[in-house]
């Protein structure tokens, strides 16, 4: 056995008593420190307190926003054109009902909703005592239900016990509908996380209203109940917006041009319709062709896309040289049989024009209906080749240089290129005289032939003529926006007017000349991309003009852009506005009397146009009396209905094959009506 000395004994000893003094140390140092860690979170809870309370209530409490209804827009009948719809979500709080009321009714509620989604009635009773056995308090039912689904809903046993006993939790969601779907959709634009286009977005301010607020207490982790709160806002409607679209006449464009588009198999194209008087846009549409080799209302080619306006400029060049008095029509232009050799290049017409003809000279009415290049490059040319600003100067006032200023956003600025400019040259002025080396948009071209229409009183298109917030008008647009009195001299626009209804009469477009429908105008083909070497060329082509020739009452514009089949003015835009014409032509007969009787004297003509006059069937339920609805497709009406107070009930997807209300009869809000549509 080992032997310990005194002294080892001693140090022994005093070791554990130190081990024994440092380990307190550390345990009172510890203890010392979770102390002062409680002392100072005490303390800082104290002096925070209402940074905690906030944060409490934050997380339990909320001011939310209630979305204000936007405002509805109609056209020129008070058809609805755009408004907005609430769609209804439905949770169910299985928590929230009680055992009994769960099982004496489950069996009742499964009866009821195997019949409304069409699945069987196991589906929903295993489902929801699974529900019920875990306590979800949030589970979705159906989502975007209408107002007649939601009411049918809400019926059903247990639901009808209403939020707290029955569980039903409903969300509302606002939707905004455009009834007339591709017809004009980007005429009407919108307003959303894309920005602002169309009407939508040029009268947002007017439309969005003003939305409203209230206290709302989180009684679960998704459901929000409202509180009382002085402080709370009710939302504003929108105003709603009278637009000058006239849904008859935007049919009858939209079905011209979707058919020469698919014939032509082109690229896009567009059309304006303008009320000459009073530069009404009557109706715009814009069709681009889609993956899918549909056309579509995608970009407002309309007001957004400038292009070089080809023959159609020829006009305005020959307006300002009579004008200025540099030609007269009886002036005869040596034209060396569409030829005219200029600085290295060569400016040419069309050799169909003189097929088996030797012509030397020709007058500027020729020129015109004819669409000669060299003709209307010599008039310019040689009148203003040394002061090429004189010509110019005519552009500017007429404002060609500048925007129109619609209210509609994307308006494109037009290019007119001057002594100066980088891409101004020795050729850029004769170039220009046949529309080349300039930029314009359709709606910039129509204004301008519009005011040669309007007996050279230049107006600014409009798009809207009321605004009114709950039956009150708050704003009016009736008096035409003059931007020019006068473009050009009595005179000058008569000549010019001649001109062109010589163009239909003798001219580029009398193929389709008919002495019971008359309209002036001028044929435009533009090559799009002639600088590029080595592909082949596309085209643009138009039409711009006004009808009836005398005493017009309404201006048109046809633009088809890169078509496959034909590509001349005369051969893709002239069928389509000869067909607005003729389909139009019976209506401004009827609406104006012996006024134009003269162009359309047999009865039976108006009555067959009127025939083959389709549209698009949205209507006014004028005084509250039920129109006849029956083919229409329940997607288009089922809005309108709902917007107008009904309750619809409806089984189908189709288009109407029967309706509860006869119509004719008289309604009320929140009376409901049945539909029964197409399987």
């Amino acid at each position: 056995m080992k032997q310990y000395s005194n002294s080892s004994i001693t140090t022994i000893k005093n070791k554990k008593r130190y081990f024994l003094l440092y380990k307190s140390y550390i345990i009172s140092l510890f203890f010392i420190s979770i102390s002062i860690l409680i002392i100072f979170n005490l303390f800082h809870i104290q002096h925070s307190s209402d940074h905690y309370k906030q944060s409490l209530i934050n997380n339990t409490i909320r001011i939310n926003l209630i979305k204000a209804k936007r405002g509805n827009i109609y056209a020129t009948d008070k058809s609805i054109l755009a408004m907005s719809i609430i769609r209804y979500d439905v949770h169910i709080d299985f928590k929230s009902i009680s055992d009994q009321v769960f099982e004496q009714n489950l069996s009742a509620l499964c009866n009821s909703l195997s019949s409304f989604f069409k699945k069987p009635k196991s589906f929903f009773y295993y489902k929801f005592k699974y529900e019920k056995k875990i306590g979800n308090r949030y589970y979705l039912l159906a989502k975007n239900l209408d107002y007649a689904n939601f009411k049918l809903l809400q019926s059903f046993p247990i639901f009808n016990k209403g939020k707290i006993k029955g569980g039903f939790i409903v969300e509302n969601k606002m939707y905004r509908v455009h009834t007339l779907e591709n017809i004009g959709k980007r005429t009407l634009g919108y307003d959303d996380h894309r920005g602002k286009a169309g009407l939508e977005g040029a009268f947002s301010k007017y439309l969005k209203g003003k939305d409203g607020k209230r206290l709302e207490q989180r009684i679960s982790a998704n459901i929000w109940k409202p509180l009382y709160y002085k402080n709370a806002v009710e939302p504003e409607d929108g105003k709603d917006v009278y637009s000058t679209i006239d849904i008859y006449l935007q049919d009858i464009a939209y079905h011209a041009l979707i058919k020469e588009l698919y014939k032509s198999r082109a690229d896009h194209g567009c059309v304006i319709l303008m009320e000459v008087k009073s530069g009404k846009i009557r109706a715009m549409i814009n069709l681009e062709i889609t993956k899918n080799n549909t056309y579509e209302d995608v970009r407002n080619f309309a007001v957004w896309e400038g292009s070089e306006p080809g023959s159609t400029f020829k006009t305005i060049s020959i307006l300002v040289a009579l004008e200025d008095k540099t030609i007269d029509t009886n002036e005869m232009i040596k034209i060396n049989n569409g030829v005219f050799k200029l600085k290295g290049k060569e400016i040419r017409d069309n050799n169909i024009l003189f097929k088996n003809k030797v012509i030397k000279e020709i007058s500027p009415q020729q020129i015109l209906e004819n669409s000669s290049n060299v003709g209307i490059a010599k008039i310019i040319y040689n009148n203003y080749k040394e002061h090429p600003e004189r010509f110019l100067k005519y552009l500017f006032e007429w404002n060609l240089n500048k925007k129109i200023g619609i209210d509609i956003p994307g308006e494109s600025y037009p290019i007119i290129p001057k002594p100066g400019d980088k891409n101004w040259s020795s050729i850029t002025l004769p170039w220009m005289t046949f529309g080349y080396n300039l930029k314009l948009t359709p709606l910039q071209i129509i204004t301008f032939y519009n005011a040669i229409a309007n007996q050279g009183k230049m107006i600014k298109p409009i798009f809207i003529r009321e605004i009114k917030y709950r039956g009150k008008s708050l704003k009016k647009y009736t008096t035409p926006i003059v931007i020019n009195p006068s473009i050009a001299k009595e005179s000058s626009i008569k000549k010019i007017q001649n001109m062109l209804e010589g163009v239909v009469k003798h001219g580029t477009a009398k193929k389709y000349y008919n002495p019971k429908y008359p309209y002036a105008g001028k044929t435009g083909t533009t090559q799009l991309n002639y600088w590029i070497k080595k592909q082949p060329l596309t085209y643009n082509s138009s039409f711009v003009g006004y009808f009836p020739s005398k005493n017009p009452k309404y201006s048109c514009i046809v633009v088809i852009s890169k078509p496959k089949t034909g590509y001349y003015g005369i051969e893709v835009a002239v069928p389509v506005f000869d067909n607005i014409v003729q389909s139009i032509y019976p209506i401004i007969v009827l609406q104006n009397g012996n006024k134009y009787n003269n162009y359309i004297t047999n009865k039976n003509i108006i009555m067959d146009s009127l025939k083959e006059f389709k549209i698009s069937k949205i209507y006014l339920f004028n005084k509250n009396i039920i129109p006849n609805i029956i083919s229409i497709p329940g997607k288009e009406i089922i809005p309108i209905l709902e917007n107008y107070g009904l309750k619809v009930e409806y089984s189908g997807v189709g288009k109407v094959l029967y309706q509860s209300i006869k119509p004719g009869s008289k309604f009320k809000k929140n009376q409901k009506i049945f539909l029964k549509l197409e399987e």
